[in-house]
């Protein structure tokens, strides 16, 4: 997700990943830049373990079509956070008289 011209960057909590730019595969909707984060599949392939993300309502509907049991393992609902540098004050914190 952009913000002012800075791509947001998104921590996946069970995977302990980080995505930078990160959108559903699937229709690229952007996560969300809430601070609570949102529910995320995470979908694994291959020997190299390469991992796609998708948002919830795309997440539900895969997950609802996949027909076999060996497909389903391949699929594991986890959590996607916003990242942000924390802000910085350009003004001095006024001292307590």
């Amino acid at each position: 997700m952009e913000r002012n011209g800075q791509t947001e960057s998104y921590l996946i909590i069970n995977r302990v990943e980080v995505l930078d730019g990160a959108g559903c595969s699937a229709c690229g909707r952007e996560f969300s830049a809430e601070p609570a984060g949102e529910k995320t599949l995470v979908l694994s392939l291959g020997n190299n373990e390469r991992t796609y993300f998708f948002c919830g309502g795309c997440g539900d509907n895969i997950v609802g079509r996949a027909e076999s049991e060996h497909a389903k393992k391949r699929y594991i609902w986890d959590w996607a956070v916003p990242l942000r540098a924390p802000r910085q004050s350009s003004q001095p914190i006024a001292e307590a008289a």
